[in-house]
């Protein structure tokens, strides 16, 4: 579509409104001038005051000024009811513009479930004025990002799927997917949103397959549910072209992938998606095997910083407090290291890059600023830490010799919180299983609970990447 021919729609648009705010001036003066006429006074087009009724038509015919409160303020003002008219007139033509536009353009299936979300979450309240520097921006913005909104599509859908594939490792072709509670015990979906994931992920295996979508009642959700209402039949397993499912008697799913080849696809796609914080190219989500730690830096030193939310996030779980000592061993710019001497900590600092550990000091103001490799120090040249916090470098497993490391410089009882790739608690090659034995003894901070913390999708987004990110919080024995 040229800009010409969004000019034209929106010209369009605009004098639409001019009609009917004409059409509004000519009901009101017909209104009042029918009143003068007949001895019987005044009629009027009359509308509940249901909040289901119509809002345009409300103020098309109101004719006395009302008072708005503004929702940011609170302040109250008074409005003319024709203002008021043209208001919401204008809002419920930009509404239906913006919804025709879209799905006239088709870009409606370029968005996935989220960004869907959102552009109709935007036009609840007040919606953008439709004109044409507004579409050029909005479609543009669709369309540069639209291989980045497919693969967000994916990555959201086998994420609620399961939290393993949150993880860059991807997901291992004989692993069996439980889904606890889905069937109810009339043996329908207990959560539509459950039978939805799996319709979802269905899609997407069609689609990676070449093949159309399939009807409703052929989705492998619905064969589930129409299985699982013989409860005489139960225990029993469905067989289909990318799903193998036993349905138990307690409403549980197990859940087993069939096809390798789409499986791989799958993950190659979440590997493009989460980006290279990771430093694994696409054709392979393994880390190196080597449980030894590595003797280079990682790729760009693995340099993807934290923000003061996230940093707020790991003080809060590693209780930090006043006097303790701490140690921030990929200090960077000091997001962890500022959030903890604000928290009254003692902050020892270590930093590879010459450049950062210099601003550390002199900008930053924290004297004891090692500059060198955290995995080059000896934890023996060291008074055992109350607490570390950590960002490592994620790099092909670089954040499990990180957390491993760190652990030898704790104080018996002293708290671990380490930012790490979502792939640190599933990964399998050895590297990561070192680590997993290592954090088997250490139990979690916080009593019945959990070791492994999920932190809020697109945490480093800001850093230019989607990879997901846990929390490893934990407690040294002792």
């Amino acid at each position: 579509m040229t800009p010409a021919q969004i000019a034209d729609i929106c010209e369009g648009r605009d004098k639409a409104i001019t009609l009917w705010l004409n059409l509004y001036d000519t009901y009101h003066s017909t209104r009042d001038e029918a009143a003068r006429l007949t001895v019987g006074g005044a009629l009027s087009l009359s509308c509940g005051r249901d909040w289901t009724e119509d809002t345009l038509t409300r103020a098309f015919i109101q004719s006395q000024p009302i008072e708005r409160r503004d929702k940011e303020t609170g302040s109250r003002e008074t409005i003319e009811a024709r203002d008021n008219f043209a208001r919401v007139l204008t809002e419920t033509m930009d509404r239906r513009c913006w919804t025709a536009l879209m799905e006239q353009l088709g870009f409606d299936q370029l968005l996935d479930q989220q960004a869907r979300k959102e552009f109709h979450d935007g036009l609840r309240d007040a919606p953008v004025p439709f004109t044409p520097d507004n579409c050029t921006a909005t479609f543009g913005h669709i369309w540069t990002n639209r291989r980045d909104l497919y693969l967000r599509g994916i990555a959201n859908v086998f994420a609620k799927l399961d939290r393993r594939f949150r993880s860059h490792n991807g997901f291992k072709i004989g692993a069996r997917l439980i889904i606890e509670g889905a069937i109810n015990t009339w043996g329908s979906w207990e959560r539509y949103e459950r039978r939805d994931t799996l319709r979802d992920v269905e899609r997407v295996f069609l689609e990676l397959d070449g093949k159309p979508p399939v009807a409703e009642a052929a989705s492998i959700a619905s064969l589930v549910g129409q299985a699982a209402r013989d409860r005489a039949s139960l225990p029993t397993v469905l067989q289909g072209d990318y799903f193998r499912v036993r349905i138990f008697k307690n409403g549980n799913l197990h859940i087993w992938f069939e096809r390798d080849d789409m499986l791989q696809s799958v993950n190659l796609l979440l590997a493009e998606y989460y980006g290279e914080a990771i430093g694994d190219s696409y054709d392979t989500t393994e880390a190196e095997t080597a449980p030894a730690y590595h003797v280079t830096p990682a790729k760009n030193f693995g340099a993807f910083m934290t923000s003061p939310e996230i940093a707020a996030q790991v003080i809060e779980h590693a209780r930090i407090g006043q006097g303790q000592r701490v140690l921030e061993p990929s200090a960077g710019k000091a997001a962890l290291a500022t959030a903890a001497r604000d928290a009254g900590a003692d902050v020892t600092c270590v930093e590879l890059q010459p450049g950062f550990a210099h601003e550390l000091r002199v900008v930053h103001g924290f004297a004891d600023a090692i500059e060198g490799d955290f995995l080059a120090l000896d934890p023996q040249h060291f008074t055992p830490f109350d607490a570390v916090i950590m960002n490592p470098p994620f790099d092909r497993g670089r954040d499990c010799d990180h957390v491993r490391h760190a652990l030898a410089f704790l104080k018996p009882g002293g708290v671990l919180v380490a930012i790490m790739s979502a792939r640190a608690e599933y990964g399998e090659d050895q590297r990561h299983k070192a680590l997993h034995r290592m954090i088997e003894g250490c139990s979690a901070i916080y009593f019945h609970g959990r070791k492994w913390i999920d932190l809020p999708l697109g945490s480093f987004a800001h850093a230019g990447t989607n990879v997901n990110t846990v929390l490893l919080a934990i407690r040294k024995p002792g």
